[in-house]
């Protein structure tokens, strides 16, 4: 089995790339589906979210798709050159890809370090791959224990202390733009949670007025109410843009909801007051080239960065345990999947070597007496015979080796299997005092 994770983040590639990367949901089961259809052996989840796009690859040792299949299937998808994104992606294979999904999941390779989000999305991309039906055994165990270890580090250790969402940093970083919160208005472009978590920070700086704009009316009416805001009608998303100080956008949009050539005339009849946007979309809902309009200050989800760097230094020992907790997990997940590997092989001796014992066994059966002395002799020679006929192919395949650097390596493992102590008589098999083959085989 070969598990390969490729992909590219917010380390590795800005938003302007990741959004043309990025998979919404028919998306990602439209590639989804095409991957199963092309690689039928193969199993695959993708994981897209605004700070990482990711596909995971579980496939038969020496199989496709290989690296250079999947780094090819990233533009392929999207529509993006190659030479465009190559460059970003990252691979990690076998025992690093599992540390990289458990990291991921544990929210410890977010861009805020704890955060709670991503572990829900990883559960929704898993959701996803099976409903098209691109995932098998091996990846629903992976999966699974990716939740577990999830659980383990949030539960066990206190990544999750301080500002550890995306919605909680934009919210500081636009109440930083603030210098009268209480008299400021905000629009929130979006209803979703990220929305919702944004509001309920700035409510508790303070805003004074709070505007809520969704394609979906109800849901945008859900939201208003439960920060004690207004719903605004989405087609009157001008006139609320014309009111805000403070814009917080994250929509599911495929690209830009406010465009520099509107938001161009809202502003030229407010010439005097400011707007700070704060889009964390991906893709991103307001056009780059509004950041270049008067009074207009538009910050996007790398720009929060910053205020990351300075809430880290806090919980530092606490993301080194959380990693610790990760390299534990990572090296039993694999010690399982080894052993479980040679299973198989091992039920395979062991049938062979009772069988093997229970045919001398049946042989002897007729020939006891009751006689406890020629009845012992009995049974020592069917037992003596077994273990000849248990160790005629190894001595035998040893023997036609001998000389050859093959038969040293045998010799060293049959020394390691059978825990015998170095000794000269170990490289002479034909010497008296090793059993020798029954010719019987």
């Amino acid at each position: 089995m070969r598990l390969l994770c490729v992909g590219l983040n917010h380390k590795t590639a800005p938003v302007a790339l990741r959004e043309r990367l990025a998979f919404d949901a028919p998306a990602a089961r439209d590639a989804l589906e095409m991957l199963r259809d092309r690689y039928p052996q193969a199993a695959f989840v993708i994981l897209s979210t605004c700070n990482r796009c990711e596909l995971y690859v579980i496939r038969p040792l020496h199989e496709r798709p290989r690296e250079e299949d999947i780094r090819a299937f990233f533009g392929a998808a999207r529509g993006v050159d190659r030479a465009e994104y190559d460059g970003a992606l990252y691979v990690h294979a076998d025992t690093e890809a599992v540390r990289h999904l458990f990291t991921v999941a544990a929210g410890l390779d977010s861009l805020v370090p704890g955060e709670d989000q991503i572990l829900a999305q990883v559960k929704a991309a898993y959701a996803a791959a099976q409903s098209a039906q691109t995932t098998a055994a091996e990846m629903h165990e992976l999966f699974q224990r990716t939740f577990q270890v999830a659980k383990e580090v949030r539960t066990t250790t206190a990544v999750a202390v301080g500002k550890v969402s995306a919605a909680s940093v934009a919210a500081d970083l636009a109440g930083g733009h603030l210098s009268d919160a209480g008299g400021k208005t905000v629009l929130s472009l979006g209803a979703g949670k990220m929305n919702a978590l944004m509001l309920r920070d700035l409510r508790a700086r303070g805003i004074g007025r709070i505007l809520v704009a969704n394609r979906t009316a109800d849901r945008a009416e859900e939201v208003a109410r439960a920060c004690g805001g207004q719903a605004v009608p989405f087609d009157q998303l001008v006139g609320a843009l014309a009111d805000a100080d403070v814009v917080v956008c994250s929509t599911g949009a495929a690209g830009p909801v406010i465009m520099a050539s509107g938001l161009a005339g809202v502003m030229a009849q407010r010439p005097d007051r400011p707007m700070v946007i704060v889009d964390i979309a991906v893709p991103r809902d307001v056009d780059p080239a509004a950041g270049q309009l008067p009074g207009v200050t538009l910050l996007n989800i790398d720009d929060l960065q910053a205020v990351v760097e300075k809430n880290l230094s806090r919980r530092r020992g606490e993301l080194d345990a959380g990693r610790d907790i990760i390299d534990r997990r990572t090296d039993e997940y694999f010690r399982r999947l080894h052993v479980r590997e040679v299973a198989p092989t091992i039920e395979a001796l062991y049938r062979r070597m009772r069988a093997i014992a229970d045919e001398e066994l049946a042989a002897a059966r007729p020939k006891l007496t009751g006689d406890r002395q020629a009845d012992e002799r009995v049974v020592r020679r069917a037992f003596h015979r077994a273990l000849q006929r248990m160790l005629h192919k190894p001595v035998t395949t040893l023997r036609a080796a001998a000389g050859a650097e093959v038969a040293r390596e045998h010799a060293a493992i049959l020394r390691k299997l059978f825990d015998l102590a170095p000794d000269r008589r170990d490289t002479d098999c034909g010497q008296e005092g090793n059993l020798r083959p029954d010719r019987r085989g």
